[in-house]
């Protein structure tokens, strides 16, 4: 059940005319990330924070974490010997850190030490007092609007800007951009929907474009922006494990063709994408895209659906979880 807060805070969103244009996206970013504006502490306590064993590319002065925290407290990054250490999955330098309070975090589909730390968040729908759901592209849509590959956090619940029927014949058919080999359903169904129709593979595994697209998020997403359709199968299928795939198609405007979590409609809308999660068939996938490939309505149709909008769970309100964590230290 949405927070009543964050109920408050979508309203203006949810009133908005025909057009679906929201006057001031920056006022909606500021009151998701950091809470409604009369609720926030005028005092903010010092706090150090750490952190350990995340990705290469993770930004540590400032990321998702740093920004949600900002308005509660005066936030200092260090290397050790914090009040908070937040740890990941790829490395084992907080076996050794020192902290006050330790929080665990993933993305990845693996499943939280709840006896070996004092929060955590994962993807994993565990009813625990130290845990706390945060699907991946709930994050990942910060990282989006930071590096300016969107231009609001609030991104994904704005409305679309549909291209016309003269623009929707410009776009290319399906991108499919991966490095992961390992995934054998994804695997297939590129290779049986590429020898219907082509799929052109722009990542370094099973690449047929003589062309890899580079690193980053802009560049991920201006690529996918050509295409009607993309990928956006998970390495796993898993309930509740749902990364930043479907998000990173939504933002470039291309639907997703999705697999993955089999609980996914409750977080994100059936009717804004193809879910071919329980379509083991290659034939029966492939005819559920190529039937909507050529048709500029029910493709407009699908694009024009608000994919998180309106959906039993709700996690952009991501102030909730800096609560959260403020309780807990």
């Amino acid at each position: 059940m949405m927070d009543p807060r964050t109920t408050d805070i979508l309203a203006p969103l949810l009133a908005v005319g025909p057009a679906g244009r929201l006057e001031d996206p920056r006022a909606l970013d500021r009151q998701l990330l950091h809470g409604p504006d009369a609720q926030r502490p005028r005092r903010r306590p010092p706090l150090t924070i750490a952190f350990h064993d995340f990705w290469p590319e993770f930004n540590k002065a400032r990321n998702f974490f740093t920004e949600i925290l900002s308005s509660r407290f005066a936030l200092k990054v260090v290397e050790d010997d914090a009040d908070l250490a937040v740890h990941s999955v790829f490395g084992l330098r907080h076996q050794t850190a020192k902290a006050r309070k330790t929080l665990f975090y993933t993305g990845e589909c693996r499943r939280p030490p709840l006896d070996a730390v004092d929060m955590a968040i994962s993807f994993d729908r565990i009813d625990h007092p130290k845990h706390y759901r945060l699907p991946l592209y709930v994050p990942h849509a910060y990282d989006h609007a930071r590096e300016g590959a969107t231009p609001y956090y609030c991104q994904p619940l704005l409305a679309p800007q549909l291209p016309d029927r003269a623009g929707f014949e410009s776009l290319k058919f399906c991108a499919f951009l991966y490095k992961n080999p390992h995934p054998a359903r994804r695997n297939a169904l590129f290779k049986h929907l590429d020898g219907v129709r082509r799929v052109d593979s722009l990542g370094w595994h099973l690449n047929n474009t003589g062309v890899a697209v580079k690193p980053g998020w802009l560049a991920k997403i201006r690529v996918l922006s050509r295409y009607r359709f993309a990928f956006a199968f998970e390495n796993e299928s898993h309930p509740g494990y749902v990364t930043e795939k479907p998000l990173d198609a939504f933002q470039a405007g291309a639907i997703p063709l999705y697999w993955g979590c089999p609980h996914v409609a409750q977080e994100i809308n059936p009717d804004s994408m193809i879910d071919l999660t329980g379509c083991d068939d290659d034939d029966v996938a492939t005819a559920r895209v190529l039937e909507i490939a050529g048709d500029y309505d029910r493709w407009r149709a699908i694009r024009s659906t608000s994919p998180f909008l309106g959906r039993p769970e709700f996690y952009f309100d991501a102030y909730r979880l800096a609560d959260w964590i403020g309780e807990r230290l």
